[in-house]
């Protein structure tokens, strides 16, 4: 396999890049209560796109990793009681009735509006900061994928198929070609995916 540092490096700085201008041009970092509907849907829909090249990123440095041979794990029974293990917790089901609230919207007719008010910021906020949490521990994650792929391929499970990224002419010109070398290079890297006779 050949050396993708280079790429690698370029690849991350560029989609960090785009993920923190996306929440700093919306303000996310001074945590406001409330945001429009319209910049929620704007940039919940740009931190779907770099999700996608986020997560190719992070696919191809764990294809990079060199691994040990998964060793056996100890085999352990369940159902077998050894001393200090914590007593299993009971399963708690309320037989209280649910109390009535308002009905959901789609509930009331036609004629209501749509309203126009705000919408909390708190899980757009909460989206963007775990993916910036993901480019700072982005080698942890690699690694954590590159055991779950060495399991898929000791299973013999079907190679990935990596379809280009859809209206990749409306990114920004940079991660444009993150897009397109990240879908090439892993293409190139999942060739030596071992295939299984299945007949």
């Amino acid at each position: 396999m050949t050396d993708l540092t280079v790429f690698l490096l370029h690849a991350f700085r560029t989609i960090a890049r785009a993920v923190a201008e996306t929440g700093v041009n919306a303000g996310l970092f001074r945590h406001p209560e409330l945001i429009s509907k319209t910049l929620k849907r704007r940039v919940s829909a740009e931190l779907k796109r770099l999700g996608v090249l986020l997560r190719r990123l992070i696919f191809l440095m764990a294809l990079q990793v060199e691994l040990a041979p998964l060793t056996p794990r100890p085999v352990r029974n369940y159902f077998e009681k050894t001393e200090g293990d914590p007593k299993p917790r009971k399963a708690f089901f309320s037989v209280l009735p649910v109390p009535a609230s308002e009905a959901p919207d789609f509930l009331h007719g036609p004629v209501i509006v749509p309203t126009r008010a705000p919408v909390p910021a708190a899980p757009l906020i909460a989206r963007w900061e775990a993916m910036l949490d993901t480019l700072r521990y982005r080698q942890r994650r690699a690694r954590c994928l590159a055991r779950t792929i060495q399991r898929w391929k000791a299973d013999g499970e079907a190679r990935p198929f990596i379809a280009p990224i859809p209206k990749t002419h409306t990114m920004p010109a940079a991660l444009g070609l993150v897009s397109g070398g990240l879908t090439v290079q892993l293409i190139e890297a999942l060739k030596d995916w071992p295939s299984f006779d299945t007949s």
